[in-house]
């Protein structure tokens, strides 16, 4: 083998090496950015779901203060 072939295989290597941490990285990123939003979703599910227990909760008060009338 000649050193320009060796040296083509140690810089297509390094390459992909290169190319394959730098992947792995952006998933890293990805991925964490996606459980912090569904950490948010849950959230906002809760709140919603309190706040429609809520409003149930003032129909009632509203339709026993018509009854008092």
């Amino acid at each position: 083998m000649d050193i320009s072939v060796v040296y083509e295989f140690v810089t297509i290597a390094a390459a992909l090496i290169g190319t394959y941490v730098k992947m792995n990285i952006e998933i890293t990123k990805i991925k964490s950015r996606i459980f912090v939003l569904e950490q948010n979703n849950n959230e906002v599910t809760k709140m919603l779901q309190k706040l429609h227990e809520d409003l149930g909760e003032i129909k009632l008060l509203l339709a026993r203060k018509q009854l008092d009338q």
